[in-house]
Formats: C-alpha cells, structure tokens, sequence
C-alpha cells in the first residue's frame, strides 16, 4: 500500500481544504519506543467517522502497548 494521499473523497469533500483520503502507516519503533504514525505527506488535519476513530484509537493503543511504559 502506497502512504498518503489517494485522490479520494469517500465521505464527499469536507471543505475547501480537504485533500482527500489518506493512506497512513502505524508501527511500533522498538529502538526509539515510540509508536510511529506515518502519513506519506504533510498533513494539517484529518477527519475519521466514530467507527474508524474508535479503530484508530484501538490501533495506538495496541502498539503503544508493545512499548516500554
């Protein structure tokens, strides 16, 4: 799977400043202990409906978990 943008609006364009969807890669840096959010381009916002936040915040925590705390 290709980071950033995919020149998609699958809930419709949000506002003038919308780019689109966003292909993202989440990863737990064992090295550095951190977890790692990558999104392939800068981003200045971003926008998920309640299922996909829920399943955002499940994946965080899910590598965040691998970590050292």
């Amino acid at each position: 799977m290709k980071l950033g943008a995919t020149g998609q609006f699958p809930h419709g364009k949000l506002n003038a400043d919308d780019e689109g969807a966003l292909n993202m890669a989440i990863a737990y840096d064992e090295a550095a202990n951190v977890v790692r959010v990558d999104f392939g381009k800068p981003v200045v916002w971003f926008a998920l409906p309640p299922k996909n936040a829920l399943e955002l915040a499940s994946l965080l925590v899910t590598h965040a978990m691998r970590g050292k705390l």
